[in-house]
């Protein structure tokens, strides 16, 4: 059944698989200690631990039908680059296949909260947004152009990003979530993202210890604004570099900006 906005459970298990493939891809031409330029500090055997992890940890998740203790998963830790990369492919396939053979509706732990909380579809759509922006750092370890995201994927991403992650309520009552200023930002993609051509925008209201999100035009009123493609945008809220994303701006108050980008920064850690 899925949730209203969102994409189709089938799109998004299509987009996992199909960039968990290009990464693997990417990562076996990969020296194990080349940098990744979008994430300073790791190595491209790093990025692939580090996935690997994530997607053992669902597997787990999803096989319990809880939250996990220590011990409950396995981690790449101390694999070498061709052992993660057997096991990246293998521990990926096992996600999908339990995610495609639950379906969207099953009901499974979850850390996230609002709409779709605690459902085997929060997952899919979790993971498809990581695939999606573990792929383009993969694609910066090699120097490589950055394929498309899947029709809607970045459109769908920065609301996931600006609800369940910025706007998770551990994040609102963290130190420093209320930096900045009250008031409004639109995140306007204009005409790109979604495939449909009408384009728009999402309003992000960050008042004290609160956080929502709603679709609007593009061109909507708002105190600060952040535009550009929908992809751009998406990589953008994740903290990837201009450089490689694409252009995006800013413009409107700065203190209110401030406020987003405290709650981005939080959610990311």
């Amino acid at each position: 059944m899925g949730f209203p906005g969102w994409l189709s459970h089938q799109q998004y298990l299509a987009s996992y698989r199909a960039d968990g493939d290009r990464m693997a891809l990417l990562l076996g031409e990969a020296a194990p200690d080349a940098p990744v330029p979008t994430c300073p500090g790791w190595t491209a055997l790093d990025l692939l631990r580090h996935v690997c992890d994530v997607y053992s940890h669902k597997v787990a998740v999803l096989r319990l039908g809880r939250s996990l203790h220590p011990g409950e998963w396995t981690l790449a830790d101390a694999m070498d680059q061709a052992t993660a990369l057997d096991w990246h492919d293998s521990v990926r396939a096992e996600l999908a296949a339990l995610l495609a053979e639950l379906g969207p509706d099953s009901a499974c732990w979850t850390w996230m909260e609002g709409v779709g909380e605690a459902t085997t579809g929060a997952w899919a759509r979790r993971m498809a947004h990581e695939a999606l922006v573990h792929r383009v750092d993969a694609e910066s370890v090699l120097g490589r152009p950055l394929a498309p995201a899947a029709e809607g994927l970045a459109v769908d991403g920065i609301n996931e990003i600006l609800t369940w992650m910025a706007g998770d309520p551990d994040v609102l009552t963290s130190d420093g979530a209320d930096d900045g200023t009250a008031g409004s930002v639109l995140v306007d993609f204009g005409g790109d993202g979604d495939g449909d051509g009408d384009g728009g925008g999402w309003l992000v209201d960050l008042p004290d210890g609160a956080q929502t999100v709603t679709l609007v035009e593009s061109g909507s009123s708002a105190d600060a604004r952040l535009s550009g493609d929908a992809f751009a945008l998406d990589l953008h809220l994740w903290g990837r570099p201009a450089e490689l994303t694409g252009v995006t701006e800013e413009s409107g108050n700065e203190a209110v900006l401030t406020r987003l980008r405290a709650r981005l920064k939080i959610a990311a850690q």
